[in-house]
């Protein structure tokens, strides 16, 4: 049998639940903004990877409310995508090396700030939180 390889994304969807609103980033040379995420390095755990991904991109120390969804990048076959909602809990704001900006929104503005068009049950998901 063929094995198969495929790349795993680690989407952290941050919500601040006092303020109701919603991390997002643009990476520096980049035109639009996204959640920010990161690769899940083999034979890491999880929860430990969106953790240190969202440390190193934001500054802040997060806990992982759990899977929220997950899609095939239907552009890249070969590539699976986790959404996860997580807290911010602890630590500040703080660009990583890689991020042109960091702002917060509110979730009905999410999908047009990151213009592109939600699967149903994402956008349900991230529209609920407000």
């Amino acid at each position: 049998m063929e094995s198969t390889k495929f790349k795993v994304k680690l989407v952290g969807v941050i919500f601040d639940p006092k303020k109701r609103k919603v991390l997002i980033g643009k990476g520096k040379g980049e035109r639009r903004y996204s959640f920010l995420e990161g690769d899940l390095i083999p034979d890491e755990e999880l929860d430990k990877e969106l953790k240190r991904i969202t440390k190193e991109k934001t500054g802040f120390i997060i806990h992982n409310l759990g899977t929220i969804y997950s899609e095939n990048a239907l552009e890249n076959k070969e590539e699976l995508k986790i959404y996860f909602l997580c807290e911010a809990t602890e630590g500040e704001e703080k660009k990583g090396k890689d991020i042109e900006e960091i702002i917060w929104i509110k979730p009905s503005e999410v999908e047009k700030k990151l213009e592109t068009k939600f699967p149903t049950r994402l956008k349900e998901f991230i529209t609920g939180l407000e």
